[in-house]
């Protein structure tokens, strides 16, 4: 894990996603989600653990291509390259390259074979998912906000598309412990996103009419 964190690093910080800390909370929840998936199961310890090594390998790479169009499929085909360094066996690499294929919003997913393939799969969709909660409003939409230059009228022009798109998210979780949690986590971060959209409108209309609008004069 610490050699591909070392390597996914300084991509992540480089292009215009979600960064690090968003991928480092993914690939924990996913694990997380995985073991809390696998309790009615009879694997053994060690099996289960292996298989939470795949969801964190999973949410460390998901985001690998986030700058391109289409960044889950070209995600998945990067993976596929930087996961033959690690002791993995080829139908574990195509678990992992396949969850990130499927971890895009509002995008049909390919149907996984074997329940454990489908269960990593739901559970770094998932795991992706709980950060549009709070994440989005009190770090993420910071972040990309600073990385694309953004200003005070551009975020709140894109703030209501930005909110609609999370408002749908709500009813996509995939696993029994996402659909159990995941609205709730989700509706906390709307309440957060209304109170910061309140107070952008409001910083908005404090300044002066001509620093808003420097080419209308």
């Amino acid at each position: 894990m610490t050699l591909m964190r070392e390597t996914v690093e300084p991509i992540l910080q480089e292009d215009l996603g979600h960064g690090i800390f968003h991928t480092t909370h993914v690939c924990l929840d996913c694990a997380a989600l995985v073991w809390v998936e696998m309790q009615a199961n009879r694997l053994r310890g060690a099996e289960v653990e292996r298989l939470m090594v795949l969801g964190l390998l999973a949410g460390l790479l998901h985001d690998i291509r986030r700058n391109e169009e289409n960044h889950a499929e070209a995600g998945a085909e990067a993976a596929e390259t930087m996961l033959t360094v690690l002791a993995l066996s080829k139908r574990e690499m195509e678990c992992i390259c396949l969850a990130i294929r499927n971890h895009e919003a509002f995008a049909t997913p390919v149907p996984c074979r074997l329940p454990w393939v489908q269960m990593i799969s739901d559970c770094l969709y998932d795991s992706d998912k709980f950060r549009w909660g709070a994440d989005t409003f009190t770090h993420t939409l910071w972040y990309m906000a600073n990385r694309q230059g953004l200003t005070l009228p551009d975020l709140v022009e894109r703030f209501p598309w930005g909110m609609s798109g999370v408002i749908q998210i709500v009813d996509t979780f995939r696993t029994s412990t996402g659909r159990e949690f995941g609205p709730e986590i989700v509706q906390t971060g709307l309440e957060i996103g209304k109170e910061i959209y309140r107070y952008l409108l409001q910083r908005l209309r404090e300044e002066p009419h001509e620093e808003r609008y420097p080419d209308q004069d």
